[in-house]
């Protein structure tokens, strides 16, 4: 190690103030030092490149809510509370950061009291400097404690991401979580185009949770009540039809609700693609076959075309017939006789002689009902 990067390390500092500037000369990089819930503590001159995150730090004093919003988005923050190793930003230019290095600083139970900041402006820190910075976050934490700068209460929203991304301690779990039979869900709502309810539905959602947050788009609720789904249900008739709602799968273990955080997330993006079939689902699991369109999409060269399909669509064009639209109102009704013929607005013996022609031209059996969800898949993917 250089004398310079030695003598930083036992160097004695009275300010957290003078510890920032003096490390922001060293590094010859504008450096920012927060505590665990993201209050300004310390920060050295600006010096060259200073990008907009950080003058806005520095004004409020705190970290913008929508710049620690994307934070845990992107698993920085995750990053930052599981290891004390440095964590590199590429820079997240729609919310005017630039390049950084950050690290948490962690007291002598290993919990993380606050982050160091470094900006990357004006030159990128070497490997070297990246593993240094470990030793600089240590000296940072007996300053902190020594200078009483560990304080303050974690924000609804800390407490919420903390849940989401399963980096919570056992102190920071919900009260209400630990009822007998409480069974805990994630609540979304997809407010683009929608904000005109916004307001309306804080207001709603308040009532029937402390444990909730707005994140630009949108919102996220933690529920838990031991008869989850009419809890969900009474609070949906509340809110504004037109908006685009969903749940994550519902469970009793808290370890579960970062799962029930990205089913949420996923039903979101099936009820935007699938309106009519999911118009009346709530809970991930509601979506049924349609929770594996993405994969059959994604492996779309291997899966290929289903070759009754292509019989059918064939068969229709040159006999002017509907065999291909028969199949997918069937596979459409669960294989359910009367529910389709009454959606193709047909008589009963005029289905089933289209089905029998179905399975003499293809094979299909659509009976079986892992062939007709396959089938199912099929024709959505192609949609």
């Amino acid at each position: 190690m250089s004398d310079t990067y030695t003598q930083f390390l036992h160097q004695g500092f009275t300010t957290l103030d003078a510890f920032a500037e003096n490390l922001g000369q060293l590094l010859a990089c504008p450096i920012t030092i927060e505590n665990n819930h993201h209050h300004l503590l310390a920060y050295s001159e600006h010096g060259e490149g200073t990008d907009s995150a950080r003058v806005a730090t520095i004004i409020g004093r705190k970290v913008p809510s929508t710049l620690i919003h994307r934070f845990w988005k992107e698993g920085i923050m995750t990053s930052l509370n599981q290891s004390p190793e440095p964590v590199l930003i590429a820079g997240i230019p729609d919310v005017g950061l630039g390049r950084r290095v950050a690290l948490s600083i962690r007291d002598k139970l290993n919990q993380v009291i606050g982050y160091i900041w470094v900006s990357e402006a004006t030159r990128v820190l070497t490997v070297y400097e990246q593993q240094w910075m470990k030793r600089v976050a240590i000296k940072a934490a007996s300053l902190l404690i020594k200078k009483g700068n560990v304080q303050g209460k974690a924000s609804t929203e800390e407490k919420l991401w903390k849940l989401l991304t399963n980096t919570y301690i056992q102190e920071e779990v919900p009260e209400e979580t630990k009822l007998a039979g409480a069974v805990h869900t994630i609540f979304m709502i997809d407010f683009e185009n929608k904000m005109e309810h916004l307001t309306q539905c804080q207001v709603i959602i308040e009532q029937t949770t402390a444990l909730y947050m707005f994140d630009g788009r949108y919102m996220i609720a933690f529920l838990s009540n031991r008869s989850i789904v009419h809890s969900v249900s009474h609070l949906v008739k509340q809110l504004p039809e037109n908006l685009i709602m969903g749940c994550g799968n519902p469970s009793s273990s808290i370890d579960h609700v970062a799962r029930s955080y990205e089913q949420a997330k996923a039903m979101l993006i099936l009820k935007q693609r699938y309106p009519h079939e999911l118009k009346n689902a709530l809970f991930y699991y509601e979506a049924g076959a349609l929770r594996y369109i993405q994969p059959y999409e994604e492996k779309a060269y291997l899966i290929g075309d289903h070759p009754a399909i292509v019989i059918l669509e064939e068969y229709d064009l040159l006999n002017q017939t509907s065999l291909l639209e028969t199949v997918m109102v069937y596979v459409k009704n669960n294989g359910h006789v009367s529910s389709t013929a009454k959606a193709l607005h047909i008589h009963l013996n005029s289905l089933q002689y289209r089905l029998k022609r179905i399975t003499d031209l293809t094979g299909l059996q659509l009976k079986d009902p892992t062939e007709r969800i396959g089938i199912y898949l099929d024709l959505h993917r192609r949609q």
